[in-house]
């Protein structure tokens, strides 16, 4: 982390009039005319006018190297002369890894004016740090009229505040060297609120444009600083630096592309999904998060995806759970990590028909190693030694729900992981008869068979499925205390094959009657007072988080449950509920980004529609399944693709492109009657297929698939 609370900030004076502002209004709040923020993938701009100025700021990150690059564009559309004062402000922080106590950061950062690299250099000297590359630096293609490397002094006497470690943080409103028409004072800084501040003074005729470029990066020695800098400092290589990045980006996502008859699902679902499931498999080190996020890139990533698979697998223990995060470390005994194991193999060998990889040797998290196959079955071991009194897996801290916390009965078993268990079970078996493992796959099957058999005596409610079996009392049921339903219990039934005939429809109803303004909340009524055998959901506001608020990722659970039931129009109406500036709660309501999926959407009446946490969310993940895998049907499969599709009646045609073990499959949907249902006759390279497992061809090659939907009788498979 280079710095704190993404403290970077551009300043304008008119240095005539003492008038300031900022080019996106914050943090001074000066209201400013043609306001315009565009992000896109792998570069953001912001732009706006004020008093006959217009500016423009660019920021990206190139593809090498470690640092930002900013290209300032100021242009005076006044008919007189103007004299402006531009002020460049970052933060150095460059925290990052564990050290010990009083070993703090700050203690050892201090702050130089470089005149060859044209800016701050911030050198740290921390003796635990784990590599060089723990320097700041800030620099600028512009002569540096005047710097301060000492934020206090940019900030004035009101402009910082000290924290409980008697540390100082700048805050950055209105600064006084800005807000009082001064210059800069070139103060340097060691210890507290180091930070950059470069000055630079333009004078600009009527109609002049001046760019300017700024570099804002970490690097190993000011020697590299030097060089960064003076190589951005060159507008052509900065220009050249910028394509690159963005034929980077283009060549990245280009394996994966749907075109539908909605415009904002095309946007948000061949772009800003895959780089927000990307920033997932960054931000997140847990063994849960990151194998759901794996599966995700497996559609488009597919290397990236194996690699991460293999990086949580070294974070089983060798009886077979795991840690939930290995950074920071935390191995608090969550329930549900030996599923997700199984799962994301499971799939990963269905995505790369590559049977060796069960073979590949793999280290336990507690010493020695074993085969990938070995990891799983120790999974699946795990699982089934932590069967309870009613046959089903225990919950221990929690499973997947976080906050779901039985502290009242050890013994407390999860309904919903006991489903997912019965999914990864079936998953399995196929799995095992392919590479020959005919007893192993007998024996899963039996066991798949009992626990179904089990979940459906103990945990049948007579309208759903409860939650959790606590010998206190069940939770998620009819008789319960507080939440009488919890929406995932009923998804992953279904997934799982789990209700027959009258059990299933009820299911059904039951999670329709669920349906909100903006999704599906997680439970059902939130709980209004604590209590301990729900422990920590239950110690929150009615309607937040995961206490009756819209789990978004829950809810893309949701969509996939649609697509398996083929309930094409309510799959499409879920994944528009929860998309980011969605119809009934646009961003500027819910406060999330509006490209970007969010974690969660409160229920609460003062907090209605707001959201928590968006970037790093495996919503992410599941969303671009429900779309792709679930709605388009294109599923990953043994012997190949399976085309299966879901599609909404009001889509009457659609295209998607899939990279697929080494080929390229262009598959057209066509919906001409807008049909809920019917048959889908798929062409492969103008051949009928039989069947909707097109072929494993690994050629190299484009291959042309067509799938029309028809009205002749109902479907060979689910639609």
């Amino acid at each position: 982390m280079i710095n704190n609370h993404d403290a970077r900030y551009i300043y304008l004076r008119d240095d005539s009039d003492g008038s300031f502002w900022n080019i996106g209004e914050g943090p001074v709040n000066e209201e400013v005319e043609d306001y315009q923020c565009e992000h896109s993938i792998g570069y953001s701009v912001v732009s706006s006018r004020y008093q006959e100025i217009a500016a423009s700021w660019m920021l990206f990150v190139p593809q090498k190297g470690f640092h930002e690059v900013w290209k300032l564009k100021i242009k005076n559309e006044s008919d007189r002369e103007r004299t402006l004062s531009i002020f460049s402000a970052v933060s150095f922080e460059l925290e990052g890894f564990s050290y010990p106590r009083y070993y703090e950061m700050y203690r050892c950062l201090e702050t130089f004016f470089d005149p060859e690299m044209n800016g701050i250099y911030c050198k740290s000297s921390h003796p635990f740090a784990p590599h060089k590359r723990y320097n700041g630096y800030i620099a600028c293609s512009e002569k540096v009229y005047a710097y301060d490397g000492d934020l206090a002094k940019f900030v004035g006497p009101t402009g910082s505040i000290t924290r409980l470690d008697a540390s100082a943080q700048a805050l950055f409103q209105r600064p006084d060297v800005v807000a009082k028409g001064l210059d800069c004072a070139n103060s340097l800084s060691a210890l507290f609120i180091v930070g950059g501040v470069l000055q630079n003074k333009v004078t600009l005729a009527p109609g002049e444009e001046k760019i300017i470029s700024y570099v804002f990066g970490v690097s190993e020695s000011q020697e590299e600083a030097r060089e960064t800098s003076r190589r951005y400092s060159d507008l052509e290589v900065l220009e050249k630096s910028f394509r690159e990045t963005q034929e980077y980006n283009d060549e990245k996502y280009k394996t994966l592309g749907v075109h539908t008859p909605d415009d904002k699902i095309n946007c948000i679902m061949n772009h800003w999904i895959k780089k927000q499931v990307d920033c997932c498999i960054v931000g997140k080190k847990g063994v849960r998060d990151n194998l759901q996020i794996a599966v995700a890139l497996l559609n488009y990533r597919q290397k990236k995806a194996e690699e991460e698979i293999i990086e949580c697998l070294r974070h089983q223990f060798r009886d077979g759970h795991t840690v939930l995060t290995w950074y920071p470390y935390d191995d608090t005994r969550y329930s549900d990590q030996p599923f997700w194991i199984i799962w994301a193999v499971c799939e990963l060998i269905k995505e790369t028909g590559n049977y060796e990889l069960l073979q590949t040797m793999i280290a336990y998290q507690d010493g020695g190693e074993g085969t990938m196959l070995e990891h799983v079955k120790a999974a699946v071991g795990r699982l089934i030694g932590n069967k309870g009194k009613n046959g089903l897996v225990k919950i221990y801290f929690a499973d997947w729900n976080d906050a779901l916390n039985i502290t009242t009965d050890p013994e407390a078993e999860s309904v919903m992981l006991s489903e997912q268990f019965c999914y990864a079970l079936k998953e399995l078996e196929r799995l095992m008869k392919r590479i020959g493992e005919s007893d192993y796959a007998a024996y899963l099957r039996e066991e798949y068979e009992t626990l179904k058999a089990q979940i459906n005596e103990a945990a049948w409610d007579g309208e759903w499925y409860m939650r959790a079996l606590s010998s206190v009392e069940n939770i998620g049921s009819k008789e319960s205390t507080g939440s009488k339903i919890y929406l995932n219990a009923q998804t992953w039934a279904v997934l799982a094959d789990i209700p027959d005939g009258e059990k299933l429809s009820k299911v059904i109803k039951a999670i329709d009657s669920m349906e909100q303004d903006f999704g599906y909340p997680l439970n059902m009524p939130p709980y209004e007072k604590y209590s301990p055998n729900v422990g920590r959901m239950a110690g929150m506001l009615p309607g937040l988080f995961e206490n009756g608020g819209v789990y978004c990722h829950a809810t893309s659970f949701k969509i996939l449950m649609d697509c398996k039931l083929g309930r094409g129009k309510d799959a499409l109406r879920t994944l528009k509920k929860i998309m980011p500036d969605s119809e009934k709660n646009p961003s500027v309501n819910s406060g999330a980004e509006p490209y970007v999926f969010t974690n969660c959407y409160a229920t609460h009446p003062k907090y209605y529609g707001k959201s928590y946490w968006s970037w790093t969310t495996g919503t992410s993940a599941w969303a671009m399944r429900g779309l792709y895998e679930g709605m388009m049907g294109v599923y990953r499969d043994y012997d190949g693709l399976r085309i299966t599709p879901c599609f909404p009646p009001e889509w009457d045609q659609a295209e998607m492109t899939r990279e697929f073990r080494g080929a390229s499959y262009h598959i057209v949907f066509e919906n001409l009657e807008y049909l809920s249902e019917g048959i889908w006759n798929i062409t492969v390279d103008g051949e009928r297929l039989k069947g909707c497992i097109v072929p494993d061809f690994q050629d190299g090659q484009v291959h042309e698939v067509k799938a029309s939907l028809r009205t002749e009788g109902r479907s060979m498979f689910r639609t």
